[in-house]
């Protein structure tokens, strides 16, 4: 194997891993997208409640207590660092709807990125076979 080949075939590998983290970024973006989606829905939902509505709320996994809705106009927000601040339901699906489309337009950028290293790695392994038979070729007729 040529010395230009085995760098071609070291890049091969390299681009085919970068594709399987591209791919896997795109995978949880997508489930990233599900949630916050679900989250709108959820918010949408919590609109149509009344104050003192029985509700069941999760304390962990598959593990939920009753409870009596004191506020149906507020929810509390986390804004990082362990703070929390009051927002109408309004204003809390305005920011998720923000956060999808800040996730969706980053999706897209690394979608258009896969595409790009995808279709040279298709090219680099056309190369690759092209010059795999070559030197085959040549030492065949050497022999």
């Amino acid at each position: 194997m040529s010395d230009e080949m085995q760098k071609k075939y070291v890049e091969f590998q390299v681009l085919q891993q970068q594709l399987q983290q591209l791919y896997q970024q795109i995978q949880q973006i997508d489930t990233q997208l599900t949630e916050l989606n679900n989250v709108v829905v959820s918010l949408d939902d919590f609109k149509l409640l009344k104050k003192g509505s029985e509700m069941l709320v999760p304390l962990a996994s598959g593990i939920f207590a009753y409870a009596e809705l004191k506020q149906a106009e507020m929810v509390r927000v986390n804004v990082g660092s362990n703070v929390s601040v009051k927002k109408s339901i309004g204003d809390t699906v305005n920011l998720v709807k923000a956060q999808i489309k800040e996730l969706d337009d980053y999706k897209t950028k690394l979608v258009a990125n896969f595409t790009h290293v995808n279709e040279y790695v298709h090219m680099l392994q056309h190369e690759l076979i092209k010059q795999s038979k070559k030197e085959e070729t040549e030492q065949k007729a050497e022999e």
